[in-house]
């Protein structure tokens, strides 16, 4: 078998998702109370990071910690609505040149497989039928449906997202030579490195040196 790796943030969605999530809770008036919560719960590592005291991965990783925890004690059909309606404008600014190239893989019988650190509800809302297989981040609730801060937030990230491929494809018997991974970071690069057909798209510096050195396709 086939498989197809996809990153969304600066993939397959050309922009910051974290500043489109955030500039939405802020500005729609349904959700505009919770931004005061992620804004208390941010500020400490907001300000540690800029003046060099949190480091880069700890300030990401803290952002979207934060930004879910906002929603405590909102209903699970709330998140879940929150995130439909963001994600249907964000839909409609996806990569295209990435889309079509999904759409073509799908057609040749790969198996597509979205991994992210981007929230899953909001991931799976966007995706209903593109992937075979989404994995995000996942927002965690109670015994009743409600947004639950107890259970950690785990993000989906670097040597994450191959332990959970590897994981999600072990009792499949996978052409790895034969396969495709798409990103734009060289976080990803052990996801990249996984297959024979690595695409690098609109790559951050490091990453275009290293696909450059490899050979490797580049869409810009």
């Amino acid at each position: 078998m086939k498989v197809a790796l996809f990153d969304f943030d600066g993939t397959l969605y050309p922009y910051e998702t974290f500043q489109t999530l955030r500039y939405h809770m802020r500005d729609n008036p349904k959700y505009k109370k919770y931004y005061k919560h992620f804004v208390r719960r941010f500020a400490p590592t907001y300000f540690g990071h800029k003046l060099k005291l949190v480091p880069e991965l700890q300030f990401q990783n803290k952002a979207l910690e934060s930004y879910i925890y906002a929603f405590k004690g909102a209903s699970k059909d709330e998140v879940e609505t929150f995130f439909s309606e963001v994600g249907e404008a964000m839909r409609e600014q996806l990569n295209q040149t990435v889309v079509e190239r999904l759409q073509w893989l799908r057609d040749n019988d790969y198996y597509t497989i979205l991994i992210s650190g981007a929230f899953q509800p909001m991931l799976k809302a966007m995706f209903k039928d593109e992937f075979s297989h989404i994995i995000g981040s996942e927002v965690n609730y109670n015994k009743k449906d409600v947004l639950s801060t107890k259970i950690p937030f785990v993000r989906v990230f670097g040597a994450r997202k191959i332990d959970l491929i590897r994981n999600h494809l072990k009792h499949k018997n996978i052409d790895w030579d034969k396969s495709h991974a798409y990103s734009d970071s060289a976080t990803d690069l052990s996801m990249l490195k996984l297959v024979g057909h690595p695409v690098v798209v609109k790559p951050d510096t490091n990453l275009k040196i290293i696909a450059n050195k490899n050979g490797w396709e580049i869409l810009n």
